[in-house]
């Protein structure tokens, strides 16, 4: 019973990251939509470029929210992906930026929910033009029994709570501020070189794919696929603790979100 629970599990999982496979092709697609044209045809005249997310007037004020990913953890240099994003901002704009990192280490769903409740916190999110955050990793990954262990009931439950959390995350944020863009940085598996690689890839994919459909319903909500950027590149882009990215992932992950956002 326990092998065929298993191979059920692993079979799952196969089917999930095939579907993640054709999203990420999808959002590279998006990003570059040339890929699809004859590599001999002659670009339309006068092609309209399409709308940038950004507000129009530039961003001027950035503020990121969740967990040690958006705090910058494993990056030698500091600074983490939102770092790199202000800095690649506004060197495009030419202009300052007012940044304001909120993140805090070890936060799962429900913390950044009462974060978000202190006047302070909603105060900053009601004047930002964009708005970056990180969740879920927590909520996922401590409930496996360690680096070569999972309790898949207990990741099934975390899902369900994370996905209540996520939503009326966007949901606060939307109704403080109708104009910013938000950027959700999707899920990595930082398990995907272990023993449990392959137990792992199922409620990873699926929480990215879940984080997708409810970020759709709302306007100005970008999710960002970061799956693809680590697949068998753990050892070349994550830090010595195995579970954060180096400044080199972090770096690949600032390069996927400008791609979004241009």
């Amino acid at each position: 019973m326990r092998t065929s629970g298993q191979l059920l599990w692993r079979t799952a999982g196969l089917l999930s990251f095939l579907s993640f496979l054709l999203f990420a092709t999808g959002f590279v697609l998006a990003m570059n939509p040339q890929q699809l044209a004859p590599s001999n045809a002659a670009p339309p005249a006068q092609a309209a470029k399409p709308p940038t997310p950004l507000p129009a007037a530039g961003v001027h004020k950035v503020v990121a929210l969740g967990d040690s990913l958006t705090r910058g953890a494993g990056d030698a240099n500091g600074q983490g992906y939102v770092g790199l994003v202000r800095q690649a901002l506004e060197k495009q704009n030419g202009q300052s930026i007012t940044f304001t990192n909120l993140a805090i280490n070890g936060q799962e769903s429900s913390d950044l929910l009462a974060q978000m409740s202190q006047q302070q916190v909603k105060t900053l999110l009601a004047e930002a033009d964009l708005i970056l955050f990180t969740i879920g990793g927590n909520d996922l990954f401590r409930q496996t029994g360690g680096l070569y262990s999972i309790d898949k009931e207990k990741v099934v439950a975390a899902i369900k709570g994370l996905t209540t959390n996520y939503e009326e995350v966007i949901q606060q944020i939307r109704s403080l501020n109708k104009h910013a863009t938000i950027v959700y940085t999707s899920l990595y598996n930082p398990f995907g070189d272990t023993e449990t690689g392959l137990e792992t890839i199922k409620p990873v994919l699926d929480w990215n794919n879940t984080a997708s459909q409810i970020a759709a319903r709302y306007p100005l909500v970008i999710v960002v696929p970061t799956y693809d950027l680590f697949l068998r590149k753990e050892q070349t882009y994550l830090y010595t603790d195995h579970f954060h990215p180096n400044e080199k992932g972090y770096a690949r992950i600032a390069e996927r979100i400008m791609q979004a956002l241009q």
